[in-house]
C-alpha cells in the first residue's frame, strides 16, 4: 500500500530521568496529528511545537503503562482536549503510577483511558492511519504502532535497537516478549524503520541480523 499524502512527520522529545522519548507524528501543520508517549518533563514542550505547527492533537497513546512514558500524559490530556489511548492491560499503572514497585522521582498525575486499544484496531489522523499491534512481555498492555503505508513502526519497550525491553517487572514475561517479538515484530518487512521509547532508531532488519537479543529467539546464535 502507498500513502495518500506527503511523508508521514516525526519528531523526537527524548526526556524525563531515564530519557524516555516521546513522540509528535502529523501528516501537515495546521492538521491532526497523534502524540506517542509523554515522558516526564516534556508536557509543555510537546504542546508548545503543536501551537507552533498549528496542530490538532486527536490522540495520545501510550505504547505502556511505565510513568516514564506517561509522566505528563495528563497534563497533555489537559492541554490539548485529546483522547488517551492504552491497552487496558495497564491501566492500573496509568491510574496509580505513584504506587509502582519503582516509583517516580516526583509525583504524577493520574490518567484514565478513553479509547482501548486492542490488536488491530486501526485509528485515522487526517489522511493517516496505524494499526495497533498487541506486544506483551515488557507488561501486559505493551503495544507497538504500525503505520504499514509508511513503512514506521512505534516499538515502545518491546524491542530497541540492540536490545529489547527487561520483563523483571510486574506483569513482564520472557515467553511473552519472545512471542511478541518473533511473532509480530520479526514478521515485518526488513526496510521497516523503528522507533523505540528509547534510544536510536533502527530497521526491522538490522535487529533481525544484528540484534543478539533477537538471534537467540529465532535460534540463529
Amino acid at each position: 500500500m502507498e500513502n495518500s499524502g506527503p511523508p508521514i512527520s516525526v519528531e523526537k522529545f527524548e526526556d524525563g530521568p531515564v530519557w524516555t522519548i516521546g513522540y509528535l507524528v502529523y501528516r501537515k501543520p495546521a492538521g491532526e496529528a497523534i502524540v506517542i508517549d509523554v515522558p516526564m518533563w516534556s508536557g509543555e514542550k510537546i504542546y508548545r511545537r503543536v501551537r507552533e505547527l498549528g496542530l490538532t492533537v486527536k490522540y495520545i497513546v501510550a505504547t505502556h503503562g511505565h510513568w516514564d512514558h506517561t509522566g505528563e500524559m495528563r497534563r497533555l490530556k489537559d492541554l490539548t482536549g485529546a483522547r488517551v489511548c492504552a491497552n487496558v492491560g495497564d491501566e492500573w499503572m496509568m491510574k496509580d503510577p505513584n504506587g509502582m514497585v519503582i516509583s517516580p522521582p516526583e509525583k504524577i498525575e493520574p490518567v484514565s483511558i478513553d479509547v482501548p486499544l486492542t490488536d488491530g484496531v486501526r485509528l485515522e489522523f487526517d489522511d493517516a492511519h496505524f494499526e495497533i499491534v498487541h506486544t506483551p512481555g515488557h507488561s501486559a498492555g505493551s503495544v507497538c504502532l504500525y503505520f504499514e503505508t509508511e513503512g514506521i513502526i512505534f516499538t515502545g519497550d518491546t524491542l530497541f535497537a540492540g536490545s529489547i525491553g527487561r520483563v523483571d517487572l510486574p506483569t513482564g514475561s520472557m515467553d511473552e516478549i519472545s512471542t511478541s517479538i518473533t511473532g509480530r515484530l520479526m514478521t515485518l518487512p526488513d526496510q521497516v524503520r523503528i522507533f523505540p521509547g528509547h534510544g536510536p532508531d533502527s530497521t526491522i532488519g538490522k535487529e533481525r541480523i544484528g540484534n543478539q537479543f533477537v538471534r537467540m529467539m529465532t535460534g540463529k546464535v
